[in-house]
């Protein structure tokens, strides 16, 4: 069942030099239960797509069901106050009162909710549920940013709303923070399995927590899908290089062999394999491979795979990664991105790429 479902939904800004769409005809539902992300570069429209669903944002047309009530159609002059949506709101400035403790913060929230049960036994609750007992008299001064992340995470779940808004928790915290934080924001959304959407910029993030992802790019859907859906088969160009290292290449599609693209560069041409089967008629055919997918052939492996999508190529850049290797290769005067896990090959030196049909995916723009 769909706990969200958003229809169409606009939303415009009034500046000085005219009107500015911030988001353009969005659709997409949410399942119940599950953790669903919105994932874009920065200024895509997901920070405003999140307050529109929490009723900050007066949307200019399109529709908002949440638990299959409206709660947001302009063309009925329905706008429910964020009061009157049963969602709790986690910013990514926390949002703490400074003057007062832990205790107090949490007990605030569930006051302006009118939440029924015991404060201080809820209280109690929430902070064994992130893991801070120990938190419960201290002034958010007191408290590292990692903490103060778990207490914002304390105060939204503590009066048990039925959805959950994130709009991207976690982007204060350093590196090692975050990856631990992931951790332990998935066991609890888990453990009390609210539906939740979920706000980033960082595709390993929404990749790692996501039940299904929404990419966004200019205010509109690029692609919605289960995460491996969408790194595996991207539905443009864009979402395949938004979402790690790919190759994109303008090629031609071979009539009456849908399954053969050419890429031009200059007086070069590379005939590539791919196992997509496209449509009779293409209007402007982009090729996109994975750099993890192609492979640096050795020696003999090499002399004995002259088929299909083998290519010489010249290494002209090396950028070491730690546990991956990034080179930038040339072939036939273009520049293919090739990941290994093998650091040993030099710039300058000349091998062998294979790349396999199956990683070959391509798209019309």
């Amino acid at each position: 069942m769909s706990y969200v479902k958003v229809e169409n939904l606009l939303k415009e800004y009034n500046s000085g030099d005219g009107t500015e769409v911030a988001v353009n005809d969005l659709s997409f539902s949410v399942e119940e239960g599950d953790i669903f992300t919105i994932l874009g570069p920065s200024g895509c429209g997901k920070t405003t797509t999140l307050r529109c669903l929490a009723g900050l944002e007066t949307i200019n047309a399109g529709r908002i069901h949440l638990a299959g009530e409206t709660v947001s159609d302009p063309s009925r002059a329905i706008e429910k106050e964020p009061e009157q949506r049963d969602i709790g709101l986690m910013y990514q400035s926390y949002a703490l009162w400074p003057h007062m403790t832990v205790e107090e913060n949490i007990t605030y929230a569930l006051d302006g909710r009118d939440y029924q049960g015991d404060n201080g036994q809820r209280v109690d609750e929430v902070l064994e549920l992130v893991g801070m007992p120990e938190v419960r008299n201290r002034y958010p001064s007191e408290l590292s940013g990692g903490q103060q992340q778990r207490v914002a995470f304390a105060r939204a779940l503590s009066y048990e709303p039925s959805l959950l808004l994130m709009d991207e928790p976690l982007s204060n915290l350093d590196l090692n923070q975050r990856r631990e934080m992931r951790t332990n924001l998935l066991r609890i959304l888990d453990e009390v399995g609210i539906t939740t959407i979920y706000v980033t910029h960082d595709q390993e993030e929404a990749f790692e927590i996501s039940d299904n992802t929404l990419v966004m790019n200019d205010g509109e859907k690029a692609q919605v899908g289960a995460p491996e859906e969408l790194y595996k088969r991207p539905a443009s160009s864009f979402v395949a290089d938004f979402l790690g290292e790919a190759n994109v290449l303008d090629v031609d599609v071979e009539p009456g062999e849908p399954t053969t693209c050419v890429m031009r560069t200059g007086d070069t041409q590379l005939r590539i394999q791919s196992n997509h089967d496209g449509p009779a008629e293409w209007h402007k055919p982009t090729a996109t491979i994975r750099s993890e997918d192609i492979e640096i052939l050795d020696g003999a492996r090499a002399d004995g795979n002259g088929g299909s999508n083998v290519y010489a190529a010249t290494l002209e850049q090396r950028r070491f990664r730690g546990n991956v290797t990034l080179y930038l290769a040339d072939v036939g005067g273009t520049q293919l991105k090739v990941q290994t896990e093998k650091p040993r090959y030099g710039v300058g030196q000349t091998v062998d790429l294979h790349i396999p049909p199956e990683s070959v995916s391509i798209v019309d723009q």
